[in-house]
């Protein structure tokens, strides 16, 4: 029994059985997050190469 009291991981499945609206609000703002830092760091910028003579074209 000494393992059940006192212990961080049997408490924290508690806490995510008690709340899981809880658990629902970390994964939406890791999800957030992390799409935001791979739009800004991850991504590379797209240069269109074309754009110059799409524009003599366009006129």
């Amino acid at each position: 029994m000494g393992f059940f009291s006192d212990n961080p991981v049997i408490e924290f499945f508690h806490r995510v059985t008690r709340k899981p609206s809880t658990i629902a609000m970390w994964v939406f703002a890791g999800l957030i997050c992390s799409s935001t830092f791979y739009l800004m760091f991850m991504s590379s910028p797209t240069i269109d190469f074309n754009s110059k003579g799409k524009r003599e074209h366009d006129k």
